[in-house]
């Protein structure tokens, strides 16, 4: 499938829904819609142009815009071309819908902008860190991330007598 190809039956399925498309090469097109619409593009790339493999899914923090900017990369197997699925959400309120039921390979990718950028899938099957302990504070990639140095400590550090107990 040819990149003009996409273009023209995406615009002709979701119209003024579309934010922005760009044909960035030949093997590469992106495709903005409102986080209301993503569902829809994603189930509409998947089910009526073969879009069947997850490729790769990211975010990016765009303080200065306060939103955080999403990115679902998705392919077919007899084709180099990817189509990248872009919206943008309230970097305040960063909810969006989970693509994990539609390609359950971005499972791990949401967790990753979970846990760095603090974005909350509806519907993902498994939200929580995937590098990051569950207690940690904050978003590392946030623009305004302060990074706080963990405290660590050692066992006899909070009990004078473990030595005594261990040997």
């Amino acid at each position: 499938m040819e990149p003009d190809e996409v273009v023209e039956k995406v615009k002709s399925q979701f119209g003024d829904k579309i934010l922005d498309v760009e044909v960035l090469s030949e093997t590469r097109v992106h495709v903005e819609v409102p986080k209301e619409e993503i569902v829809n593009l994603a189930s509409y790339l998947k089910h009526e142009l073969g879009f069947n493999y997850p490729d790769t899914n990211f975010g990016t923090d765009r303080k200065d815009d306060g939103v955080i900017e999403l990115i679902w990369y998705v392919g077919r197997m007899d084709s180099p071309l990817l189509v990248g699925m872009k919206t943008k959400i309230d970097r305040e309120n960063p909810i969006v819908p989970s693509m994990t039921k539609i390609w359950q390979g971005f499972n791990w990718g949401e967790r990753e902008a979970y846990d760095m950028l603090g974005v909350l899938f509806e519907g993902h099957p498994d939200l929580r860190r995937i590098y990051l302990p569950e207690d940690w504070d904050g978003f590392p990639l946030r623009e305004d991330y302060v990074y706080k140095r963990p405290r660590y400590t050692k066992p006899e550090d909070n009990d004078p007598d473990y030595y005594v107990k261990k040997f």
